[in-house]
């Protein structure tokens, strides 16, 4: 794992996106593992390096786009 990421925490935040079936933001799985959004979203970055996850945006109402994180099935 690169520096900071922990695998207790990086198991925790895969089991949290694999069990979504729509996906989740950072912001989601934060709130579901017990973490900071931007804690989350670095698991997640590293999660989408990996290729085990994929990314796409969420567009709202008003300003940025969330990021919506997808298992890729078959991993």
């Amino acid at each position: 794992l690169p520096k900071g990421l922990s695998g207790p925490t990086l198991e925790r935040v895969t089991g949290a996106l694999r069990g979504s079936g729509e996906g989740l933001t950072a912001a989601g799985v934060a709130e579901a593992v017990g973490i900071s959004r931007i804690t989350a979203r670095r698991y997640l970055e590293h999660l989408v390096d990996a290729g085990r996850a994929g990314r796409s945006p969420q567009y709202g109402q008003v300003g940025r786009p969330e990021l919506v994180y997808r298992w890729v099935r078959g991993r």
